[in-house]
C-alpha cells in the first residue's frame, strides 16, 4: 500500500467511516507538493461526489481532505440491468439532441445505489451530463450537466504564425461603453482596437494547432497554410485566432510564474460551436464551448479566459464540486480573467448584448460582497465573493505572488471544499511557497471577505471602499478595541511586503516607507484612538497612481511612544469605473 493511501484510509478510520480507497487520478506535483486523488468505495461501489484528496508536501507532512459522509444503514440494491438503465437515460434526453454513452457504473448516490450513465450530447454545441437511475426500481432520479458556464445560466519543431487580434476586447482597450455588435459588423469597432500578435508554436499544419491551443473540434477552421492568420471580426476565423492567442499566452503565462503543472496540455476548443449566448467548459470532455449569440463569445478575451479557469480549476484540483465549490470556479474564472488582463470589470465588450446602462460587464471582482451573508446558491453570485478576496489579495501582494498563491491552494484543495476551507489552503499555499511572508495581507482580505475572521480585539485597518472611482475619496477605519485612548500612525506604500526596521523598533512592518513624509503629513493619519476604540482617516489617490495599488498599515502607541500592535496590512486601487 502506498503512502498516499495509507494516509486516506488512515483519514476513513479516524472519522469512523467504512470503505475502501482507489485511486482515480494521480495530479503530480505542483509548486509544493504531490497529489493523488481517490474514489471512496463502498462495497465495491464508489461515491458520487466523495473525493478523498492526499496532499503530500516536500517536508514529509500531508494534508488528507474528504467528506468522509456516513453510509449506515446503505444497502447495494441492483435489480435494474444496464441496458434498462441506459434506456432511461438516453429518453431523458432525447429532446435535446442526438446521445451516445460514454460509460454506465453502479455507485452511490447518498445511500442509494444508482446507474450512473454518462452521455456525450449532440444538439446546440456538444455537451456532457451524468443521469441518475435507480438501481433497485429504475426511476430517473438525478441529472448533472457537466458543463460549467459563463453567463449564469514545450515540444519543439514547430512554427511561428501571426494573427490579428482584441487584446483584450474593444470596449476595456477604448474605454467605449457605447460600443455594439452590429451584427458581427466589421465597422462596429474602429480599427484602433485590432492588435497584430505573434503565434507561438504552431504545429506547421495550416492550422491553429499548437502545444497548449488547439481549435481542432470547431467546425470550418481556420486554414492558413502561411501562417497568417489576419482577420477582422466578422469572418468565424478571427474568433479562432483570439481562443489561440490568449489560451496560448495565458498557459505560457502560468509557467513563467512557476505553474509548470497546471493544466499543462493541449486546450481544445470548439469555436462558435453553439448559437446560444453562452459558453461552457466540459468536464466529461474537457473540451471548452465557445458561442456565437450576441457578441461572439470568443472575441471577449475575458470570456476566453473565464472558461480557461474552469479548465485550469478542473485540472490542478482533479475535480469540481458543487455548491459553494462550484461558485469559486466561477469566481477563479473571473479572477484570472481580471488578473489577466488587470481590469476589474470582466467581460464588457460581450455584456453590451445582454446589459443596461452606461458600463457594460458581465460581472466584477471587486464589489462589496461578503461571506456568508450574501450567499444566495446561485453559483455565479456566490462567486463574486470569491473572486473578490482574490482580487483583494492581488491588490495587496501584486499578480505574480498572488496569482502563484491562488493557482498553489486549487491545486492542493478537493472537491470537497468549500469557501472557509479554500480560504485556509489560500495560507497553506502561501506559507509553502513563501514562509508566510505574505500571510498578513492574506489574513487582512480573508478576514474583509468574512472568511476568516480574526481574532475580537484585533487592530485591524480597512478601507470603507477598496476600489473607489478615480477622484472619490474613501474612508480608511481603525478599529482597536482594546487601545481606545492611544497614539496612532497609518503608512501609506507603493511597495508591499515585509520590511525588518531595526532599532528602537525591532520589527517587521508590511509596507515600505517610500511615502513616510507624505503619510505622516496626512489629515487622520496621526491621532489619537477615540474612546469607542476606532479612529478613521479620509484617503484621496492622487490620479498619477490610478488603477495602481495603494497599500496601507497602521501601528498603535503608547503614551512612552512605544509600538504597541501593528494592524495587517490593507490596500486600496482606484478604477475608473
Amino acid at each position: 500500500m502506498s503512502r498516499a493511501e495509507a494516509l486516506g484510509r488512515a483519514f476513513l478510520a479516524e472519522h469512523g467511516r467504512r470503505g475502501e480507497l482507489r485511486l482515480r487520478r494521480d495530479l503530480g506535483w505542483s509548486r509544493t507538493a504531490d497529489r493523488l486523488l481517490f474514489d471512496r468505495l463502498v462495497d465495491g461501489y464508489p461515491l458520487r461526489g466523495e473525493d478523498v484528496k492526499v496532499v503530500m508536501f516536500r517536508d514529509g507532512s500531508a494534508i488528507v481532505e474528504g467528506a468522509a459522509r456516513s453510509m449506515a444503514g446503505a444497502r447495494a440494491v441492483v435489480a435494474v440491468p444496464e441496458e434498462a438503465a441506459v434506456g432511461t437515460a438516453l429518453a431523458a434526453v432525447a429532446a435535446d439532441g442526438a446521445a451516445s454513452v460514454v460509460r454506465a457504473r453502479l455507485a452511490w448516490e447518498g445511500r442509494r445505489l444508482v446507474w450512473e450513465v454518462r452521455l456525450l450530447i449532440d444538439g446546440d454545441g456538444t455537451w456532457s451530463e451524468d443521469l441518475l437511475v435507480d438501481a433497485a426500481d429504475g426511476a430517473l432520479v438525478g441529472r448533472r450537466d457537466l458543463r460549467l458556464f459563463c453567463l449564469g445560466g514545450g515540444p519543439g519543431g514547430r512554427a511561428t504564425g501571426s494573427g490579428q487580434v482584441f487584446d483584450p476586447n474593444p470596449v476595456q482597450t477604448l474605454d467605449d461603453h457605447n460600443l455594439r455588435d452590429q451584427n458581427d459588423s466589421n465597422g462596429a469597432v474602429p480599427a484602433s482596437t485590432y492588435f497584430q500578435v505573434t503565434l507561438l508554436d504552431l504545429a506547421g499544419t495550416g492550422y491553429l494547432d499548437g502545444p497548449w491551443a488547439s481549435t481542432s473540434p470547431t467546425s470550418n477552421r481556420a486554414y492558413e497554410p502561411s501562417g497568417q492568420f489576419i482577420y477582422q471580426r466578422n469572418p468565424d476565423q478571427f474568433e479562432e485566432v483570439m481562443c489561440y492567442y490568449h489560451v496560448d499566452g495565458f498557459q505560457r503565462y502560468l509557467q513563467s510564474i512557476g505553474q509548470t503543472n497546471a493544466n499543462r496540455r493541449q486546450q481544445k476548443m470548439d469555436v462558435n460551436g453553439t448559437t446560444v449566448d453562452n459558453s461552457w467548459y466540459d468536464m466529461g470532455t474537457r473540451i471548452i464551448t465557445y458561442g456565437s449569440g450576441g457578441v461572439d463569445d470568443a472575441e471577449d478575451a475575458d470570456i476566453i479566459i473565464h472558461e480557461y479557469g474552469h479548465a485550469l480549476h478542473h485540472d490542478v484540483q482533479g475535480s469540481i464540486g458543487g455548491g459553494q465549490n462550484g461558485a469559486m470556479s466561477e469566481g477563479y474564472g473571473d479572477y484570472f480573467a481580471a488578473s489577466f488582463y488587470d481590469d476589474a470589470l470582466v467581460g464588457e465588450w460581450d455584456a453590451t448584448s445582454y446589459t443596461w446602462g452606461s458600463i457594460h460587464y458581465l460581472r466584477r471582482v471587486d464589489g462589496d460582497k461578503h461571506y456568508p451573508g450574501d450567499l444566495n446558491g446561485w453559483v455565479h453570485d456566490d462567486g463574486e465573493i470569491w473572486s473578490a478576496a482574490l482580487w483583494d489579495i492581488r491588490m495587496a501582494v501584486g499578480r505574480e505572488i498572488a496569482d502563484n498563491i491562488i493557482v498553489e491552494a486549487m491545486s492542493l484543495q478537493s472537491g470537497n471544499s468549500g469557501m472557509v476551507s479554500g480560504a485556509n489552503w489560500l495560507l497553506t499555499a502561501e506559507q509553502q511557497l513563501y514562509g508566510g511572508a505574505w500571510r498578513p495581507y492574506l489574513e487582512w482580505a480573508l478576514d474583509r471577505r468574512g472568511f476568516l475572521p480574526l481574532p475580537s480585539g484585533t487592530v485591524v485597518l480597512s478601507p470603507q471602499d477598496s476600489s473607489p472611482i478615480s477622484g472619490t475619496a474613501t474612508t480608511l477605519v481603525l478599529t482597536a478595541a482594546n487601545h481606545a485612548g492611544k497614539g496612532y500612525k497609518i503608512l501609506a506604500s507603493r511597495q508591499p511586503g515585509p520590511n525588518p526596521l531595526g532599532p528602537p523598533w525591532n520589527v517587521t512592518i508590511h509596507v515600505g516607507l517610500d511615502l513616510l513624509s507624505l503619510s505622516l503629513a496626512q489629515p487622520g493619519f496621526v491621532g489619537t484612538i477615540g474612546g469607542t476604540g476606532t479612529a478613521g482617516a479620509t484617503v484621496l489617490i492622487p490620479a498619477s497612481i490610478e488603477q495602481k495599488p495603494v497599500v496601507f498599515q497602521a501601528g498603535v502607541f503608547d503614551a512612552a511612544g512605544n509600538l504597541v500592535e501593528l494592524s495587517k496590512p490593507c490596500a486600496i486601487r482606484t478604477g475608473i469605473h
